[in-house]
């Protein structure tokens, strides 16, 4: 099997003779939605590391106009399964 290996970062390419291929193409955050709505939120977006850790309630306030939190989980952070997105919503709403 002759394939021709490259990077989308390089115009770099070479030929290889190999046995077999192995293809990971990555994945990108789906983040288009949550920038849309980070300025219109009360907490910009922004996490409260130390009540997470504790397991205590959001309580952050940088727009004060905002009428919703916004935390950005699931696709939004990275491209995952659906489980991680529950996780994520678990840990940070769990004292909600």
């Amino acid at each position: 099997l002759c394939v021709e290996l490259g990077s989308e970062h390089t115009s770099h390419r070479s030929p290889r003779h190999v046995d077999s291929v192995v293809v990971d193409q990555g994945t990108q955050p789906m983040a288009e939605l949550y920038f849309e709505l980070k300025p219109l939120s009360s907490n910009r977006g922004a996490v409260d590391y130390t009540a997470l850790l504790a397991g205590q309630p959001q309580r952050k306030v940088a727009n004060p106009d905002g009428s919703f939190e916004l935390y950005r989980i699931g696709d939004a952070v990275a491209a995952r399964n659906i489980h991680a997105a529950v996780y994520d919503a678990l840990r940070l709403l769990k004292d909600v």
